[in-house]
């Protein structure tokens, strides 16, 4: 997955919402994020070169006590684990640091939930970018999009019982989204069950302009699809479509928190390969051309 560095314009917003007392959201940018134990701000924004990016939402779960500190374990894992993930040179190494980081972070959940005698979990979402290749990985209802010359792409996949239902073929999406498990985790940081952490996971290619977007439920179940599409074809900084969405979800009447982060590919590294191979050429022609010179004088 190691390329040319690929440059994004990154934009994270989290919003406690009009129904919650306190916001157990997290985000993740490239070594930044919440810390709830500090004065922090729950907006980031940031034009960023590098050879690989690492993005990702957790949701701290609104019936678990200290999601919020589920949740910020879960980042404060990534960041741990931030150097493996930049050296992975491929899909597999990608994911088989990630299943790690994954495990340690339930390890850390647990461990803590054992300590404070109170349940906690979280959802994890997260995005590996590197070159014009990205990996995904989720557990539990957090969602990933892609937005790219061929429309919009779901990168990630709930996983809830309601979303098994509808893999078992026992019933519809439509009834999914009624259905009374539609936010009941199958598979979140937490867990007791450490075989229920396999990850969904996925890769793609990106381009200049496409649009990747991570966000809570918060989100995606006040908003359809339809809705998060028409935000993301906007040419308006990443900044505003962010807060443009948190405000849709909260016009909707999304009554939990709400995170998002977005990222625009403002170069996918080709423009800097021609770059470098024009350069090549022309100094391949310009030595061709004082050989000459020279050759000719001698004549």
């Amino acid at each position: 997955m190691k390329g040319i560095p690929v440059t994004l314009e990154i934009a994270a917003v989290t919003d406690i919402g009009r129904r919650r007392s306190s916001n157990q959201d997290n985000f993740f940018v490239n070594g930044c994020y919440i810390d709830h134990y500090k004065v922090t701000a729950e907006r980031f924004e940031t034009v960023d070169s590098d050879e690989t990016h690492v993005l990702a939402v957790c949701d701290g779960m609104g019936g678990q006590a200290d999601g919020d500190v589920a949740a910020m374990t879960g980042v404060i894992t990534i960041a741990d684990f931030a150097q493996e993930l930049h050296r992975s040179g491929s899909y597999d190494e990608a994911s088989f640091n990630a299943r790690r980081l994954i495990r340690e972070a339930n390890d850390r959940i647990l461990k803590r939930s054992r300590m404070t005698g109170k349940q906690m979990g979280s959802t994890f979402a997260m995005l590996v970018v590197s070159a014009n290749y990205l990996y995904a990985c989720n557990l539990g209802d957090s969602e990933i999009f892609i937005k790219n010359r061929f429309g919009m792409e779901r990168l990630s996949k709930p996983q809830t019982f309601a979303q098994e239902l509808v893999d078992s073929g026992a019933i519809s999406e439509k009834q999914a989204s009624r259905s009374y498990v539609r936010n009941q985790l199958s598979k979140y940081l937490g867990m007791e069950n450490l075989k229920g952490l396999k990850p969904n996971e996925c890769t793609s290619e990106m381009h200049n302009g496409d649009i990747l977007l991570i966000c809570s439920d918060g989100i995606s179940d006040a908003l359809p699809s339809h809705s998060i599409y028409a935000s993301l074809t906007s040419s308006r900084p990443v900044k505003e479509i962010a807060d443009t969405l948190i405000e849709k979800a909260l016009r909707k009447g999304s009554g939990d928190n709400l995170t998002v982060v977005i990222a625009r590919v403002a170069d996918d590294g080709r423009e800097a390969k021609l770059r470098r191979a024009l350069a090549i050429a022309l100094g391949v022609t310009a030595g061709v051309v004082i050989i000459t010179a020279l050759f000719m004088g001698l004549l």
